[in-house]
């Protein structure tokens, strides 16, 4: 989205009051008028890991229309600093109370087309092809120390028609359960369904 797409979409939030709306109804009002507009926009991606980083890494990009898993690169295995709460940079400036339209910038969103064509291994899952949307909290990667209590991992399947896919989701780079769960209920046009 550039910033006349942006400015659009503030034009609308203001004629629709949308600052005097919760946090989940300014994301879903804005997932709405992308799909009116013919947007495909990231909303919100985790990090998923495994064995310490090394064997299979993936961000996940939840769009307005579909699931994107992209292979991270080697670098970007040891310096993902994800999004903050997991929104992407647009939907983040949504909730900001400092909307900025020279913030809205290329290098801080890449065209979801790009980020499937940038790697053969990188795919998509249509939110219409999902039969069961699963996250659990990893009590079993709970650590204690001098600090307390830290659950480490979380974890998420996705169920379609033709695949079971399991990631995992560490706490560091992808912020507290409840959170993402929150995020996840609100971004997907499919049932999340939360084990603890």
């Amino acid at each position: 989205m550039n910033q006349f797409e942006f400015a659009q979409f503030l034009k609308f939030a203001e004629e629709e009051a949308l600052s005097a709306k919760s946090d989940s109804e300014k994301i879903q009002d804005f997932i709405l008028w992308c799909k009116k507009n013919n947007f495909e926009e990231i909303i919100l991606r985790l990090s998923s890991e495994e064995k310490g980083g090394w064997s299979k890494n993936f961000c996940l990009d939840f769009t307005t229309t579909r699931i994107i898993l992209s292979k991270k690169s080697f670098s970007k295995k040891f310096v993902d600093l994800g999004y903050v709460a997991g929104l992407a940079p647009i939907p983040y400036m949504i909730l900001s109370k400092k909307i900025k339209l020279s913030y809205v910038k290329k290098q801080h969103n890449d065209p979801p087309e790009d980020i499937i064509k940038r790697n053969r291994s990188n795919y998509y899952i249509p939110y219409s092809d999902i039969q069961q949307f699963i996250i659990r909290k990893g009590i079993e990667t709970t650590v204690t120390n001098m600090v307390g209590t830290m659950i480490m991992k979380n974890f998420l399947t996705i169920k379609t028609v033709e695949k079971t896919y399991n990631f995992t989701l560490p706490v560091n780079k992808n912020g507290q359960f409840e959170q993402i769960y929150f995020w996840l209920s609100v971004v997907l046009p499919v049932n999340v369904t939360k084990l603890e």
